[in-house]
């Protein structure tokens, strides 16, 4: 059984007072990579309009690297956008064929070998702020019950550094 305490995140949070938004950032990553098992993972922040997600940290468990930077346009995703932000969840085993996440295969999934996402939406008093992302590039993954609950409870976690 992965290791699924979410104790990285539990401490920066706890700290965050002292801590920069990158490290929880990084610890939230590190965290959902263990308590998934993914392949990458990050935590993507919102523009106030909600017409693009910013990538404020990625962490590929397979490398053990970190990037962040990268941008998507609701423009461009607009499936992919409508889906997390009415439902809070995308679980989509087969990421380039479902009707959520398939705008996203050209582009973004085929270029980093994804075939496995989950994500779940991060909010603040009920308005959508980010999303925290979890990706396999090892084959199709099914994500089950306790990995969506797993997501909801390191999203509400996180969701306390927007105060």
């Amino acid at each position: 059984m992965p290791h699924r305490n979410m104790q990285r995140t539990k401490s920066l949070v706890a700290k965050r007072a002292t801590t920069s938004k990158d490290e929880i950032f990084q610890a939230v990553c590190e965290d959902c990579a263990e308590g998934v098992d993914a392949d990458r993972t990050s935590v993507w922040t919102f523009d106030r309009d909600l017409t693009q997600i910013e990538c404020q940290c990625c962490y590929d468990a397979l490398e053990k690297t970190f990037t962040k930077g990268a941008v998507l346009k609701r423009d461009d995703f607009p499936t992919y956008f409508k889906a997390i932000v009415e439902d809070n969840i995308v679980n989509a085993p087969h990421a380039r064929t479902q009707q959520a996440t398939r705008e996203f295969t050209e582009p973004y999934f085929v270029p980093n070998g994804i075939h496995s996402l989950l994500d779940f939406i991060l909010q603040k008093d009920l308005v959508p702020i980010g999303i925290i992302c979890c990706e396999n590039r090892r084959g199709i993954r099914d994500w089950d019950k306790s990995n969506e609950e797993y997501l909801r409870t390191i999203a509400t976690l996180t969701s306390f550094l927007f105060s």
